[in-house]
């Protein structure tokens, strides 16, 4: 199993043209399915990849009869595929990938053959039959590449019914990544598609441009393809091919103690946190390890006290165990939190807090250079407190934050960072990722910053033409020019939708407005040396967010101002987008 694994680092790498990141192996617990209920983990689970603030970390179920060859197959696919899922997201570049491309991706990659001096891929006889959930009485097989791609949840119905529905997802996303590696024109098309999506355009938009289809016309290409018959794909092993690493592979025996203490470790981040599981593990793994300061960390962690009981505890284990990173980035996640609710509630003197979570974040970076939960910590600092320290420090622990976190508003924090150092480059950059990571589409007006970023962006660098200027983009500006930079009434429209139409001054935004996204947002208001200041309206075309009109920044609402919801009316003064102090919500009326 570890020479698997590991050569599917090596040949996933290799082929994607990716690096992982250095860090500790990554931890999968194997258990029975007995075992699984037990610890109270998912049913319709045969197993889940993690990646967030505590790290990362994978759980597979296993046959409970492990001298079944077939069981021991479908097992070996199944930590092939969550460890798929480790290699797609540890990477340097923070890549948004959706729900149907991770999990076709997975499936597909788990299916590693190694055979005749060839490493294959694609192997369809291992679909173990799920394909059938797919066609109907008429024979015909339902792709719904609609459904498919816009789906963002694999537990959208209930159970039993959702392990149907997910094991029809499964085959259609395993399909379709099949269908887009069969050819080269088809790979390319695949890649363009994933690089419209992380440039922060819609699925819709990423699809049409990047296949050149509509759904249904994909959905008559998959099942033509699938019709015709599956092949697998197969690369050379040796000189000129794929050099298999050989690892040596060391097993040993665990004790009870260590094996409770990876269980209290790795469990609790898949159940809920005050299920019998969770309580019992990390009651168990601190009476086991009582001279382990992670049992003593992890126990604290689920220990709902207050905030001083939480500072006279930790400090007492300090001097029990000095210098231990779980212990100070938990103590800087205490020390932060107050912080940042007090300062959010309009409180005073909260510097010294701030200050003092920092200097316990940095302790723990010291103590130990692979720290997830102390980087993210951090990262939650600057984000609601972005002048709490040196502009570097903040983006190198926002940087890392969002490896483990790939939240749009670490992204968000980042990238104003670096408009506060007027690095519009990297702004752009970062808001692509927050717009490309919101999928629950949290944050409409990050949408309207990336389009202003991007005029900007295009603005810097121009090519004359009888109408006005033309861009790399593919961008045109019509209008009036001036030294050849817009001045005047004109409009700015991308090829994808985008458009600015409004006043220009010395080649930037300036005066009145109007900033629309190909998704259907609209800014109407005030730009100031490019962007979105002063007053204006906006509209959402999706989301829960459906209108405000206030006073905004960067495109963004802040200061006061009016927030229409799908709740209701939120009348407040607003910061980076949040009402400040937590507003009331006047309910809407009732339809």
């Amino acid at each position: 199993m570890v020479v698997d694994l590991e050569n599917l680092r090596y040949v996933s790498n290799r082929l994607r043209g990716v690096t992982s990141l250095e860090g500790p192996p990554l931890t999968i617990l194997a258990v029975g399915r007995d075992s699984a209920e037990a610890l109270q983990i998912p049913k319709d689970k045969e197993g889940i990849f993690q990646l967030s603030r505590r790290g990362y970390a994978a759980i597979a179920k296993v046959a409970d009869s492990w001298w079944s060859r077939e069981q021991i197959t479908q097992s070996r696919d199944v930590f092939l595929h969550e460890y798929h899922h480790f290699l797609l997201m540890y990477c340097p570049e923070a890549t948004a990938y959706p729900l149907w491309y991770n999990e076709g991706m997975s499936e597909y990659w788990s299916s590693m053959r190694i055979e005749d001096d060839k490493v294959w891929f694609g192997d369809h006889s291992r679909n173990n039959g799920r394909e059938r959930d797919l066609i109907d009485e008429y024979g015909n097989i339902n792709f719904n590449t609609q459904v498919l791609f816009t789906r963002r949840d694999l537990s959208q119905h209930t159970y039993p019914y959702d392990k149907l529905e997910n094991a029809r997802f499964y085959s259609r996303a395993r399909l379709a990544i099949h269908y887009f590696n069969s050819t080269p024109a088809l790979r390319q098309q695949l890649a363009h598609y994933l690089r419209l999506y992380n440039m922060g355009l819609s699925q819709e938009q990423a699809v049409r441009i990047a296949f050149k289809q509509t759904y249904y016309q994909l959905d008559t290409a998959l099942r033509e393809y699938v019709e015709k018959g599956v092949s697998r794909r197969g690369f050379d092993i040796g000189p000129g091919g794929l050099n298999l690493p050989r690892p040596d592979v060391k097993t040993r025996r665990v004790d009870r103690p260590e094996a409770i203490a990876v269980l209290a470790d790795v469990v609790p981040r898949f159940i809920p946190s005050d299920s019998t599981a969770t309580k019992e593990l990390v009651a168990t793994n601190l009476a086991v390890n009582p001279d382990d300061p992670n049992a003593h960390a992890l126990d604290l962690e689920f220990k709902p006290i207050g905030v001083r009981d939480a500072l006279a505890k930790l400090e007492e284990l300090e001097r029990r165990f000095p210098n231990n990173p779980r212990l100070l980035a938990l103590h800087g996640d205490v020390l932060a939190h107050a912080v940042i609710r007090h300062r959010a509630a309009g409180g005073k003197g909260w510097e010294a807090g701030a200050g003092q979570a920092r200097e316990m974040y940095r302790r723990s970076i010291t103590a130990s250079p692979f720290n997830p939960r102390a980087y993210t910590g951090l990262g939650e600092l600057y984000a609601a407190i972005p002048d709490v320290g040196p502009v570097d420090e903040g983006i190198a622990a926002l940087d890392t934050a969002v490896i483990y976190a790939s939240e749009p508003r670490l992204f968000r924090a980042l990238a104003d960072i670096y408009l506060r150092m007027n690095d519009l480059a990297a702004a752009r950059r970062a808001m692509r990722n927050a717009v490309a990571f919101n999928t629950r589409e949290q944050r409409p007006f990050d949408v309207l910053l990336l389009v202003n970023l991007e005029l900007l962006m295009d603005l810097a660098h121009a090519t004359p033409t009888a109408t006005g200027l033309s861009f790399k983009s593919g961008a045109t500006y019509t209008g009036p020019l001036r030294d050849g930079k817009p001045d005047g009434t004109g409009t700015w429209l991308r090829a994808e939708g985008s458009s600015y139409t409004g006043q220009f001054k010395d080649g930037v935004p300036s005066g009145h407005g109007t900033l629309r996204s190909e998704r259907g947002d609209i800014y109407d208001g005030s730009f100031q040396n490019g962007f979105a200041v002063g007053r204006g309206n906006m509209n959402f075309a999706a989301g829960k967010m459906k209108s405000y009109n206030g006073e905004v920044a960067n495109a963004t609402p802040e200061g006061k101002g009016v927030l229409e919801t799908v709740d209701g009316r939120v009348e407040a003064t607003f910061r980076h987008g949040v009402a400040v102090p937590v507003a009331a919500v006047t309910a809407a009326p009732a339809r």
